[in-house]
């Protein structure tokens, strides 16, 4: 704590007041994260950086590091080092040999027993990196814009449920934010020194770059960064070639901290006979860029895809950026355009957006807090992996000093106590929305979404659901004394490390690939992830599809649903439309209701309707919207399938001895006996 505090005001020339509100919110930020990690069990992809980590240090060999390098990794696991018992030597499991990390992790972690001190342990190091970050952000934004504006930046952080969600998992991407955002200001105080380059700066922006670039594979759109800032960054009086030597110094040092990091290893490439330094080091930038050409499982605002869509992360930073930094950004956007139109107002309209746009163009290159974030939104565009928003976490650090900037102007121009208590309210509520969600940071939605309950429509996997939730599952089954269960999640961790004892559903390797009779669920308690119930990782997208008509009888950590199903009375008939085709086949509807005890109709929905008496289904085609349709929707619609898949498009009523409402022009025939065609299936 005292070298962040060093960090943040390197002669401590501060008064005591400001000093006391730093040391307290950084306080509060530490306590949010320490404390929600007691409750949040591990996550998919923490075994897999503790078992990479936890190898990389044990044995010196990089064989299990997978897409990005192992620095961060080997940190998080050098607590376990002191593990009692230990973990097994990686050397010794399966999947070693073959560098297959998410067996390996399935041996050394996954077992552990008991699991969660190990996790714990792990987590801290990202805890303590998270103060770092917030340290670098009260002295970027102090430089930037002074001390009132620095603590509003180290407010915004604080009490960001997205640093506080990442900071509290034993993973890579809040360890890249403050990495990024440490060897950017670094580079920028080495480049505006204002008598010329400083070797002293040069070293430290050298290292800090080297270490960054061994936190994780994204670091390396730094490059163009850097060259465009001491292009047109340093100041404008000076030389560039001094800048240019001393440039080539940093870039050399990085490559030599990076090594170090390797422990000085030279290796091999696939296609490269001769061994090269850093070997090591490349192989994960080319199984990132395997990953990325192949694409990932997603899911947006329910359409699941497998390859990128650039609308996923612009809509992931409308929804899960808090509303308070959205409004400060967009006001500092509003006031840089109109900045720029200023001085062109006399000029004609042309020389307006030519010079506007070169004035701002020109100011976005000389600006790492502009030009980072841009760059880096515009390369997530095109990205083919769309696993979260966790993947925009390095831009935060950048926005907070450019919102609390404006925030500090409008105070300035503001000074009215109204608007002073305007200020504060705004901020109290900030505050309070995220106390309110503690400890479920990760489901943090703002109220355009719908908040932390309506955000699984928009998006899901690593945004919600990351398998934190079963330690509160395993209170509430305890609670509620409940013997049996069924749960659904999409894992390499073992929910039994945290007392779970369930009837495994897809996509649990021991259950069926699909959901039996998914159209009518066996009665019963049924616990399914966010990630499962939005069709991810699953054989049928639409497979947990019954369950989204119901509402669900609690939601634990906003992104575990848990279902009582009650016994239903038997369907005794199921009547399916056929226009334009018959949607499911006899064997679809006894696969899908679980029983063959049931007559089956078929009938021309756009002509008639059939109303059987008793329990029944009506089975329609997606797409069709006509007067039958009024008369299906009387009962409960219970399962669709809105795109065509193994079946055409379709959506299946469930009808309960309801009685039909007809237009009182409807004359009403009873069928003849040969009419329509009808089957019976008995046991």
């Amino acid at each position: 704590m005292g070298f962040c505090l060093t960090i943040l005001d390197r002669s401590m020339n501060m008064n005591k007041l400001r000093f006391w509100l730093i040391l307290t919110l950084l306080w509060i930020l530490f306590a949010q994260i320490a404390l929600a990690t007691q409750h949040t069990s591990i996550t998919l992809d923490e075994p897999l950086h503790i078992t990479s980590g936890y190898a990389c240090l044990l044995t010196g060999d990089y064989r299990l590091v997978e897409e990005h390098p192992p620095l961060l990794k080997m940190l998080q696991a050098a607590p376990l080092l002191l593990a009692d018992p230990p973990l097994p030597d990686p050397r010794t499991v399966p999947g070693w040999d073959e560098a297959n990390l998410i067996e390996a992790a399935q041996h050394v972690v996954v077992p552990y027993r008991p699991i969660e001190p190990l996790v714990f342990a792990a987590r801290v190091p990202t805890m303590l990196i998270a103060i770092l970050l917030a340290a670098l952000v009260f002295r970027w934004t102090t430089d930037a814009f002074g001390k009132q504006a620095a603590l509003l930046a180290l407010f915004l952080l604080t009490f960001d449920p997205n640093i506080l969600a990442h900071a509290g998992v034993a993973a890579t991407d809040l360890g890249a934010t403050c990495a990024i955002f440490a060897a950017t200001y670094t580079f920028w105080r080495w480049l505006r020194q204002l008598d010329g380059p400083s070797r002293s700066r040069a070293i430290l922006a050298g290292a800090v770059l080297g270490l960054a670039l061994g936190v994780k594979s994204t670091t390396l759109m730094l490059g163009p960064i850097f060259i465009s800032l001491l292009l047109f960054g340093r100041p404008p009086e000076k030389p560039l070639w001094p800048y240019i030597r001393q440039a080539t110094g940093i870039a050399t040092l990085a490559l030599l901290t990076l090594w170090a990091s390797y422990r000085f290893e030279i290796g091999t490439l696939p296609g490269i006979d001769f061994p090269i330094p850093l070997a090591s080091h490349l192989k994960p930038l080319l199984k990132l860029q395997t990953h990325m050409r192949e694409g990932h499982s997603a899911f947006l605002m329910g359409q699941n895809y497998h390859h990128g869509d650039w609308r996923y992360f612009p809509i992931a930073l409308l929804l899960k950026t808090p509303l308070l930094t959205l409004g400060l950004l967009a006001g500092a956007t509003l006031r840089g355009i109109i900045t720029g139109l200023h001085p062109a107002r006399e000029e004609n309209q042309k020389g307006i957006l030519s010079s506007t746009f070169l004035r701002l163009t020109l100011y976005t290159l000389r600006s790492p807090l502009l030009l980072f974030p841009l760059f880096y939104f515009g390369v997530s565009l095109s990205s083919g992996i769309n696993i979260g928003y966790r993947h925009l976490l390095p831009m935060l650090p950048f926005l907070y000093v450019t919102a609390a900037g404006y925030g500090r102007r409008l105070t300035t121009h503001f000074t009215h106590p109204l608007a002073r208590f305007a200020l504060c309210t705004l901020l109290a509520g900030y505050a309070l929305v995220t106390f309110n969600l503690f400890p479920w940071h990760l489901a943090y939605f703002n109220t355009l979404a719908g908040g932390p309950d309506g955000g699984y429509r928009y998006l899901v996997d690593s945004n919600l659901d990351w398998g934190q939730t079963w330690k509160a599952l395993g209170q509430y089954i305890d609670a509620h004394n409940i013997t049996e269960f069924n749960l659904s999640q999409y894992t390499i961790n073992d929910p039994h490390a945290y007392g779970l004892d369930y009837t495994p559903l897809p996509p649990w390797p021991a259950a069926p690939p699909v959901l039996p009779q998914r159209f009518a669920p066996a009665p019963g308690i049924y616990a399914i992830s966010a990630n499962q119930l939005q069709g991810l990782t699953i054989a049928l997208p639409e497979m947990f599809d019954y369950f989204h008509h119901l509402e669900p009888e609690r939601r634990i950590g906003h992104a575990m649903f848990i279902y009582n199903l009650a016994p239903r009375p038997p369907a005794e008939w199921v009547a399916q439309c056929t226009l334009p085709v018959a949607p499911l086949s006899p064997a679809d509807l006894t696969e899908g209701l679980g029983t063959q005890k049931y007559q089956l109709f078929t009938f021309d929905c756009d002509q008639s309707w059939l109303i059987p008496p008793g329990n029944g289904w009506y089975v329609l085609p997606h797409a069709y919207d006509g007067w039958g349709k009024r008369q299906a929707q009387q009962g409960r619609l219970a399962y669709e399938q809105p795109q065509p898949g193994y079946a055409p498009a379709f959506a299946l009523y469930e009808r309960f001895d309801v009685q039909p409402e007809l237009p009182g022009t409807t004359t009403v025939y009873a069928a003849p006996s040969a009419w329509p065609v009808s089957q019976v299936f008995a046991a």
